[in-house]
């Protein structure tokens, strides 16, 4: 097993207000809808995790991909329900150690509670497979991603370079892969979850203007791998 659990924020909301269209309707905020996540504890080949909530159509679906080794690659990301994933960043890598990957999928289909199935596919099992599903709206569904950013290291502080957005209004999506466990969001982030026992972090930020941004997170030491994705709002 991994060290002890780590306290996550499973729930929240985060929004911002938007300039209204030429028509005088306002902008959809951006919204966060669920989370939900897998840590199997033996190395696994196959790791289905399940969205609990109901799934509007137009959202974007998250995923963060890490795992424990170098020697694993991600085959396929699919679901139940035919959305496309695409990998927005990664694999970032400690060598021998940790990767980590994240991928999106726009636009997705409705789907019922429970009836989701994401499934992540590696070359070989995985050593502890940490896999989290994020729900969002209000983001763009035709080209969502704006920037990326990736560090890793070791120590308490997991961060990474700081990349400038284009988009004036964007969601800012953080996570990390360690060694040991993650103790908060970084400044101006929300936790979105801290996975237990594995102790790796989903945090998001909304953000009102185009400017310099990065993402950390508080760790209690080890290695880390922490990767960024500004999405941006949909036009």
């Amino acid at each position: 097993m991994r060290a002890a659990d780590a306290a996550g924020n499973l729930s929240g909301y985060s929004s911002i207000a938007g300039a209204t269209t030429s028509s005088g309707a306002a902008p959809a905020p951006i919204s966060f809808v669920q989370v939900s996540y897998a840590v199997p504890q033996s190395p696994q080949a196959t790791v289905p995790v399940t969205y609990a909530k109901a799934q509007a159509a137009g959202n974007l679906n998250v995923v963060v991909v890490g795992w424990n080794d170098t020697n694993a690659s991600v085959t396929s990301v699919t679901d139940s329900k035919g959305n496309v994933y695409t990998r927005a960043v990664g694999p970032t890598t400690v060598a021998g150690t940790l990767s980590q990957s994240i991928y999106y999928a726009k636009n997705i289909v409705a789907a019922a509670a429970g009836t989701n199935i994401l499934t992540v596919k590696f070359n070989v099992p995985a050593v502890y497979a940490d896999i989290r599903v994020l729900e969002y709206s209000g983001l763009d569904t035709v080209n969502p991603v704006d920037k990326t950013a990736t560090g890793s290291g070791t120590g308490t502080l997991s961060s990474t370079a700081s990349v400038t957005t284009t988009s004036a209004n964007s969601l800012l999506f953080g996570a990390n892969t360690v060694t040991a466990l993650t103790v908060g969001a970084g400044v101006g982030f929300s936790s979105r979850m801290i996975t237990s026992p594995n102790g790796d972090i989903a945090q998001d930020r909304v953000v009102a203007t185009t400017g310099s941004y990065s993402a950390t997170a508080q760790l209690n030491g080890g290695s880390w791998v922490m990767q960024m994705v500004a999405f941006k709002r949909a036009p």
